[in-house]
């Protein structure tokens, strides 16, 4: 077939069903079909924080995370930060809430600007935004952003801290400035050497995990494309445990499954 092994074919068929399902789906709760979400507390305290601005006149810090946008390892990460980005600040922009976002990549912090504009636009509070609270720290140099990032919420008028993305250890130094000052926080990460320490700063009820990072917009914007795509996965990862299950099974029984993907 092609010269193509059963990996590559594999791989084809899984690509070919993700985006049938992915439509299927789509067309599906564009009809009115509702899909239930399990709750995410994060998520929940991340609006509230964004509202309770208006009442203290405080502003939330929202940081992207050390990905880029540029060739930079978390790419994914960013571009669903950018996501959640939109959401928070049309909160922001509706109940005239605070927002300052910072970013350690020139690309990221330029889209980051433009999306925190078009969202006051669409609520018609465009000369509200403040293009000076959407803030380029660093350029990739995460250790140099995330003092910056400490600096902000010790030093202005913050009443909690959102970082969402790919970010390291370094994220400690943020958390311990975070809790000194008692401020809300929501944290997530896919880097698994970060989430025992964003438990153990945030506490596990406003910390999202690897995949919730991902999930998030959905969550949030409750968007038919992004729906689609956490329903799809949601499918998808079952059937990936079903078939892992046979092939183990059918090692039990002699059968040695995995010969057909290095042949």
């Amino acid at each position: 077939m092609l010269g193509l092994n059963a990996a590559s074919v594999l791989a084809i068929i899984v690509l070919v069903l993700f985006v049938i399902l992915y439509f299927l789906f789509w067309s599906q709760i564009e009809r009115g079909r509702r899909i239930n979400l399990r709750p995410l507390l994060p998520l929940n305290r991340l609006r509230r924080m964004v509202q309770e601005t208006v009442e203290t006149g405080q502003k939330v810090h929202f940081s992207l995370g050390n990905g880029g946008l540029n060739g930079q390892a978390g790419t994914a990460e960013v571009l669903s930060g950018l996501d959640t980005l939109s959401s928070v600040q049309q909160v922001a922009a509706r109940t005239k809430g605070q927002i300052i976002t910072t970013t350690n990549d020139s690309l990221t912090n330029l889209l980051a600007s433009d999306i925190s504009s078009d969202e006051f636009d669409r609520a018609g509070r465009s000369t509200d935004y403040k293009p000076t609270e959407t803030r380029l720290i660093t350029q990739q140099e995460n250790i140099a952003y995330i003092a910056g990032v400490g600096s902000i919420i010790s030093e202005e008028k913050v009443s909690g801290s959102v970082i969402i993305g790919r970010i390291g250890p370094e994220y400690l130094l943020v958390g311990d400035i975070a809790n000194r000052r008692n401020l809300s926080q929501v944290v997530g990460t896919t880097q698994v050497e970060t989430m025992p320490l964003m438990i153990a700063s945030a506490g596990l009820e406003h910390t999202l995990l690897g995949e919730e990072v991902f999930a998030t917009p959905a969550y949030l914007n409750r968007q038919p494309s992004h729906l689609a795509s956490l329903r799809t996965q949601d499918v998808l990862r079952g059937l990936i445990i079903i078939a892992i299950l046979i092939g183990v099974v059918a090692a039990t029984l002699g059968f040695n499954v995995g010969d057909l993907f290095i042949r």
